[in-house]
């Protein structure tokens, strides 16, 4: 079981933020000490979260820029006002899509992996001038954000339109909706993000993760 100042790989399941595994897991284990995680999901995403205990909490920069892997969904053909499933979403049924196709989508992506400059999320928690974006953005103010971010792969899994699924590895700081428009935007699209899992965080795999629902099992020393 694991001991204090340890990793831990859980599964969250679609629902809870981030902070609410924390919650539920100091609750269920009565853990007193110092505790974070090295890196979010959003409510709507599933997949591995690592909660840091004690000294494991230093360590957030490095954990944070880990290799990733995503299991990603786009909903082709329509928006959304923050790029995935949870915003208000707007179709185009007027739009002739036949021409996309598998053939297309590959050599597309091919443009997308390496290091690109990536635009930052107008809904996301990365700050302009001290405030997270995401409450500028609700007040009607769009800030206007690259950064260089790193793809190492992004795999071809299904489509059948308007439905498309990838397999993505990159590092650490990647936001997968935002690649997912960008692939879009290329073959003249637009497409949200509808279902998002982590299946990896650097050695730490989604077998590999304890559920929520055995949280009362774990034992820290």
């Amino acid at each position: 079981m694991p001991e204090i100042n340890h990793i831990i790989p859980v599964y969250k399941p679609v629902g809870p933020a981030t902070f609410d595994i924390i919650r539920i897991f100091k609750k269920k284990t009565n853990y007193q000490g110092k505790i974070g995680h090295g890196g979010s999901l959003d409510p709507f995403a599933c997949g591995v979260v690592l909660l840091l205990l004690g000294k494991a909490t230093q360590r957030f920069e490095e954990i944070s820029s880990w290799q990733k892997v995503y299991i990603a969904g786009a909903r082709l053909g329509a928006t959304s006002t923050t790029g995935d499933v949870v915003g208000e979403i707007k179709t185009d049924p007027s739009k002739n899509h036949s021409q996309i196709g598998r053939h297309l989508l590959e050599n597309t992506i091919k443009n997308f992996i390496g290091e690109i400059e990536q635009k930052v999320p107008i809904y996301s928690a990365a700050k302009f001038q001290g405030t997270p974006m995401y409450k500028l953005a609700r007040n009607g103010i769009e800030i206007e954000k690259t950064k260089k971010v790193k793809v190492y792969n992004i795999e071809f899994i299904y489509l059948k339109y308007p439905l498309l699924t990838l397999k993505i590895t990159c590092a650490g700081g990647v936001y997968i909706r935002q690649l997912i428009q960008d692939i879009a935007d290329k073959i003249g699209e637009k497409a949200f993000l509808y279902f998002l899992e982590r299946c990896q965080v650097g050695e730490f795999t989604k077998e590999n993760c304890i559920s929520i629902d055995n949280f009362d099992k774990i034992t820290i020393q």
